[in-house]
């Protein structure tokens, strides 16, 4: 690792379910010191008395017992950036207000799809994170917000990027199956999932459809030029807890093939290779071959990655009838890379790049 002089956070929202991967992934960090937590109805109670029991790490004993403060007593001169999961509804004036003073790593929805604010994905688009200095100039704000991808977008973006990036897409088509976990607390209603299918999640395709193509687009003259490919998704709820499952058919505009695609993706490191960010695995997608056809899977691989729920696998990459066609399977863990690690691992990324 390199020698990264220590940054202190803030943690707004720390209660729910991606503020809580927010504070596994934040504490004892070797770059980061957690200063502060804030809440809602959660202020003034101890951490220890409001986490609820999403997963069986073991928080230290100084975060157990850390005051959680009101939202509005950051103190902006001791906190160099603040980790947000505050709800869609409410990130624009609670994170827009926090953007005056210091950057802000949020996992909502609402600055995503503003032409000023890129949506960030280190492994993909780190260098978008120029356009930091273009959203400050423009709100007139010391910091920034950056907003990571929907939970359904991460793992298909990663797994898809390197084949834009080298053989360029005519179309894409994605089915997900989304863990209920990806839901945020207390969740889909157990009546309803349990032994079941829910075939559509409210707004969910369309951020994904947004979003993939934001993600991919080149950065020029401080604007975003997204590609032309025409993409669409269909998004359903299955009975996993933790794990985004996605059927993936794709058409290259040049002509390739399974061996170059697997070969490929196996050893792309993406924009965080070389920068040694304590959340960025080496080779950031695992791929599965015609060996091991049944993989991959939740609760197999999710459970047994040692990268702390970093890694994108892939499976099942085959050839399709239709011309330069192909399509393949992809999992990412919904709430680590898809939601707190992955807004830690930004906030690692853009403090290697002197940003933070």
């Amino acid at each position: 690792m390199i020698t990264i002089p220590q940054k202190k956070v803030a943690i707004v929202a720390c209660t729910g379910m991606a503020g809580q991967q927010f504070v596994e992934a934040l504490d004892n960090h070797p770059w980061f010191s957690i200063e502060s937590l804030h809440g809602f109805s959660s202020a003034g109670f101890t951490y220890r008395e409001k986490r609820r029991g999403f997963s069986s790490y073991r928080t230290s004993e100084k975060i157990l017992n850390m005051k959680i403060k009101p939202i509005e007593d950051i103190d902006y001169e001791n906190i160099d950036v603040v980790f947000s999961a505050v709800p869609g509804d409410v990130a624009e004036s609670i994170e827009g207000k926090i953007a005056l003073h210091i950057p802000v790593i949020s996992t909502a929805s609402f600055y995503r799809y503003q032409p000023d604010v890129p949506i960030f994905l280190p492994f993909v688009n780190g260098e978008h994170f120029r356009i930091f200095d273009e959203q400050k100039k423009q709100r007139n704000w010391n910091g920034f917000v950056c907003p990571g991808p929907n939970c359904t977008t991460v793992g298909l973006a990663i797994s898809s990027y390197p084949i834009f990036e080298n053989f360029g897409l005519k179309s894409m088509h994605a089915v997900s199956m989304q863990a209920i976990s990806g839901g945020g607390y207390p969740g889909v209603p157990s009546y309803d999932i349990l032994g079941n299918v829910v075939p559509h999640i409210p707004n969910e395709e369309g951020k994904v459809i947004r979003e993939v193509k934001k993600i991919f687009a080149n950065l020029s003259a401080g604007n975003l030029e997204e590609p032309s490919f025409p993409l669409d998704a269909k998004c359903n709820r299955v009975p996993v807890v933790d794990g985004h499952l996605e059927s993936v058919f794709i058409q290259t505009e040049q002509q390739t093939t399974v061996e170059e695609i697997t070969h490929l993706l196996q050893n792309y490191r993406g924009q965080t290779d070389g920068l040694n960010l304590p959340n960025a695995p080496e080779f950031p997608i695992k791929v599965f071959t015609d060996n091991s056809p049944y993989r991959p899977q939740p609760r197999i691989d999710l459970k047994n990655s040692s990268t702390n729920g970093m890694i994108t696998f892939v499976g099942g990459i085959e050839q399709t009838v239709f011309e330069n066609g192909f399509k393949f399977t992809v999992l990412s863990h919904n709430t680590e890379l898809g939601a707190g690690r992955g807004g830690v691992l930004s906030a690692e990324y853009l403090t290697a790049k002197n940003y933070i």
